[in-house]
């Protein structure tokens, strides 16, 4: 089992290298969007921002974030490629690849994002407005200590989210097989949580004040759950023939 984990493991990291550009070029229209909005021309479009979590979140989740981020896994995922059919002996395992390729591109994913958008407000704060006098100046976009929340909590909650909304992505793919329809109903997921449950808000702003060892330990049972149900909806997928290929 030992040598099977590390297995899979390299041959995620060899799908990432196969499909590096394509992984490089959405990361770089992802952090060139971002570099945007720091720019005076893009202050009256994207609002206001005063620290690194809130510039993040200028392009909302559910319309930037995540449709990017199911363009850049569904670019990388290729079950039916015959490199991947030769490597494993069940269909389980092809199931628990495609899982760990999503919770990988995830983590890769919440890294960049912290990363780029870490430069671009130290950018801002100590090269466009150096010494500003104090924050309610002509322009409010400097970042300051003011905020209490922690980021790396907001960070986790990101991976956990953006996580799970991939594996959704593949689940509804194994079921369906149709990736454009599967792509829709994610995004219409996240979509509607703005007018129903409000769960986005409450993971990325809430529940690190209200339960935040819960509400990690929950999400972590419905990530392991989805990933449980990919390598059962896989197990019963036919690779070798056109209306099973992923």
């Amino acid at each position: 089992m030992k040598m099977f984990s590390r297995q899979i493991v390299f041959f995620v990291w060899q799908d990432l290298l196969l499909h590096r550009t394509v992984i490089q070029m959405i990361l770089g229209v992802m952090a060139l969007l971002m570099v945007v909005s720091i720019l005076p021309l893009g202050m009256v479009v994207v609002g206001k921002w005063h620290s690194l979590k809130d510039f993040i979140l200028l392009y909302r989740y559910e319309f930037f974030h995540l449709p990017v981020f199911l363009f850049l896994l569904g670019s990388t995922l290729q079950t039916n490629a015959w490199v991947i059919l030769r490597r494993y002996r069940t269909r389980g395992q092809i199931g628990l690849h495609k899982a760990l390729l999503v919770v990988v591109l995830a983590g890769g994913v919440s890294l960049w994002v912290a990363a780029v958008g870490g430069l671009c407000t130290m950018f801002v704060k100590y090269v466009i407005y150096p010494n500003m006098p104090n924050a309610h100046a002509a322009f409010l976009y400097v970042p300051h200590s003011g905020d209490k929340s922690s980021f790396l909590y907001f960070l986790v909650m990101y991976f956990f989210v953006t996580a799970i909304y991939g594996l959704l992505f593949v689940a509804f793919i194994d079921f369906g097989g149709n990736r454009f329809f599967a792509f829709a109903a994610v995004i219409i997921l996240a979509v509607l949580d703005m007018f129903t449950v409000h769960m986005l808000p409450y993971l990325f702003y809430i529940s690190e004040q209200t339960a935040p060892v819960w509400t990690i330990l929950v999400l972590i049972v419905v990530l392991l759950l989805l990933v449980y149900l990919i390598c059962l909806s896989s197990s019963r997928k036919n690779y070798y023939v056109q209306d099973d290929l992923l």
